[in-house]
């Protein structure tokens, strides 16, 4: 365990509070001063390896750890586990922050207690279970809570900062500085009323939030939202985190869109955007139902109590998602459930752009606590996925040309998938989606497994397909794509390729057949900051993928777009190409699968190729391996029929 799990600075020395024991570093020489690993075996002295926090006097050392507080006196060798004390503490305290204040040591617990140590005794001063944090200086202890900050006297008086405090910076004896989460850095002055804030906060460019659960990409802009589901909900602020290629923001009413309908903004899982209605979208959430906007406002929460939406308890478990719009505007969602009160029409919820709602009643679809995504397909299937516990499976539904009469609808429900070797049994059943080619892609537990020809589904001896891998050990044996690993999104990409975001695996980008890895991306080789990946969603016009994991969100300038339809819209950058650029030069903007070639005006050839969906990438190379010489150079671009043609040029500089 390498965290840092917190850092002080005393003086010219920083003691570093980790995993593997203290550091103690001398910050002007930057060398290591001391490490002590005081993992003691012998009792009663049992220190376990983490150290929450550390403090320091002249002649002492005091460590917080989860098995108590210990300290330990600086005239001796602190390397000898012998040489540490364990001092008791208030019954059932466990310590997370020590300071040195006004030549005392005050001690936060993990029930938010705060102590000071006064004749080696333990006095309470105050317990909010939203305290975080301590830092002090000689004559100022600072509280840091969830909502809100204190700032005590050496009288133990205390001044009020009325926002959220999860760290503070010390400017002068008047001014600090606190990191207040989704509000910024902010500036307080002290005067005669108290602290109060000076000048605007100071809020770095980036979605409000870490969680991306769901993305999808409209008019060029990339809008994720911030929820999360499974058994029981996450409690995660509700928000529409929004970006247009050059900066950030929020959803403008999030912190007052509970004061207006008396329900918790938590827990949202999809959006659907009216495509013939700007301004008009909708926010399902795992909890209080079904968030309407119009003209991006809050317009109304369709709930149990105005709805034929359904909750399954009392109070907040009226849990919605898979909304999705059809083409005639016409807005789906799926209502989950599993109480006796639900029946096989409480699932399928559909609200009309007249206001009014319909259900689809199908008796083969179970009553399920974890109904997922609805996927409208290129055939004009219905599939839709329920994720989790009793009912898992896959449903497929064509309705056969008629919109709200079902007696006609053919339906499949499937809990189990034949394949060609026999009968899989996925437990989980994460997401559907469709390939450039009609393909569908199923993420399970068990890997990815594929629908070929879903018009053939209601055959009765309809089997599902997995990808296998050549082993290329001499043998005829195969290994199964990702088997055993949980999938939980899949993107298909402008070149057909496939994008697999697993549980705990990272993530894979495929070929198009899925028989070969393009790319795996994970913690120990890229800048992913988790192999837990929630959600992925593709560019189409850039390419550029944006990655929701468990510990936040990133992006990859990716090497397919979706193609065009014509070449009125193709060019090159970097245009010119500047001295000392080594990155890749893309041309972008062409039909799917174009042939490529680039060539300086002399007509000599530097690089033949194919473009991935709508763009094609060279490393700015000849064809000796070399950086291509300054000049002009001409791209030229055709269909692979070579019905329509198109050039265009760039500069290189070096």
């Amino acid at each position: 365990d390498k965290t840092v799990y917190n850092l002080r600075v005393d003086g010219s020395t920083a003691l570093l509070a980790t995993g593997v024991g203290l550091l103690l570093i001398d910050v002007e020489k930057q060398h290591i001063i001391d490490h002590y690993r005081p993992l003691l075996t012998a009792t009663p002295y049992s220190i376990q390896e983490h150290i929450s926090d550390a403090a320091m006097t002249v002649d002492s050392l005091f460590l917080a750890t989860p098995n108590g507080l210990f300290a330990g006196d600086r005239s001796t060798n602190l390397l000898d586990p012998a040489a540490w004390k364990k001092l008791p503490v208030p019954a059932g305290s466990v310590p997370t922050n020590l300071v040195m204040f006004d030549g005392q040591l005050v001690m936060l617990t993990t029930t938010g207690a705060l102590y000071v140590r006064r004749g080696g005794q333990w006095q309470h001063v105050w317990t909010d279970g939203a305290f975080i944090r301590l830092q002090a200086t000689a004559d100022k202890l600072y509280v840091c809570a969830y909502d809100k900050g204190y700032v005590f006297e050496t009288d133990w008086s205390y001044s009020l900062i009325t926002a959220p405090v999860h760290d503070v910076s010390r400017v002068d004896a008047q001014t600090i500085i606190t990191a207040s989460g989704a509000q910024g850095l902010m500036t307080w002055s002290h005067t005669d009323t108290g602290y109060n804030q000076t000048g605007e906060s100071v809020i770095p460019d980036g979605p409000s939030q870490e969680t991306a659960w769901y993305g999808m990409v409209r008019d060029g802009v990339y809008y994720a939202t911030p929820g999360g589901r499974w058994g029981d909900r996450q409690f995660l602020a509700g928000d529409v985190m929004r970006f247009d290629g050059e900066e950030w923001t929020s959803l403008e009413q999030k912190d007052s869109i509970s004061l207006i309908t008396g329900e918790r903004f938590m827990d949202i899982l999809g959006m659907a955007i009216d495509p013939k209605e700007e301004g008009h979208f909708f926010l399902s959430s795992w909890g209080e139902g079904l968030y309407e906007f119009r003209n991006h406002r809050f317009f109304r929460l369709h709930n149990q109590y105005n709805s034929p939406l359904l909750t399954l308890l009392p109070g907040p478990y009226c849990r919605v998602d898979g909304p999705v719009f059809d083409d005639e505007g016409n807005l789906w969602v799926l209502n989950s459930n599993f109480s006796s009160k639900f029946t096989n029409d409480t699932i399928i919820r559909i609200l009309k752009p007249d206001g009014t709602w319909t259900s689809l009643c199908y008796p083969k679809m179970p009553a399920a606590p974890t109904w997922g995504s609805i996927l409208f397909t290129s055939t004009g299937q219905i599939w839709i996925n329920s994720v989790r516990a009793r009912g898992y499976g896959v449903a497929v539904i064509d309705r056969r040309g008629t919109n709200w009469d079902t007696s006609d609808d053919t339906v499949r429900w499937f809990n189990t998938l034949p394949y060609e070797e026999g009968v899989l049994n996925p437990f989980v059943y994460n997401c559907i989606t469709e390939d450039l080619n009609g393909t569908l892609w199923i993420g399970t537990n068990e890997g990815p497994v594929l629908a070929h020809n879903p018009t053939s589904i209601f055959n009765t001896n309809y089997q599902f397909t997995r990808v296998k891998i050549a082993r290329n050990d001499g043998t005829d044996q195969a290994d199964y794509l990702l088997k055993d690993i949980r999938i939980n999104c899949i993107a298909v990409d402008g070149a057909n390729r496939k994008w697999i975001g697993t549980e705990g695996s990272g993530l894979y980008v495929l070929s198009p057949d899925g028989t070969e890895t393009v790319h795996r991306f994970n913690t120990d080789n890229s800048p992913l900051p988790s192999d837990y990946i929630l959600s992925i969603t593709l560019h189409p016009e850039t390419g550029e993928a944006f990655i929701g994991t468990s510990a936040g969100l990133v992006s990859y300038r990716a090497e397919a777009t979706a193609g065009k339809a014509d070449y009125s819209a193709v060019r090159v950058f970097p245009n010119p190409v500047k001295p000392g650029y080594a990155g890749t030069i893309t041309v972008t903007g062409l039909q799917a699968n174009s042939q490529v070639r680039i060539t300086d005006l002399n007509g000599n050839l530097l690089v033949a190729g194919t473009s991935l969906g709508g763009q094609f990438g060279w490393s700015g190379l000849n064809r000796q391996g070399k950086p291509a010489a300054s000049g002009v150079y001409l791209v030229f671009s055709a269909t692979e029929d070579g019905i329509e043609q198109q050039v265009s040029k760039f500069m290189i500089i070096r």
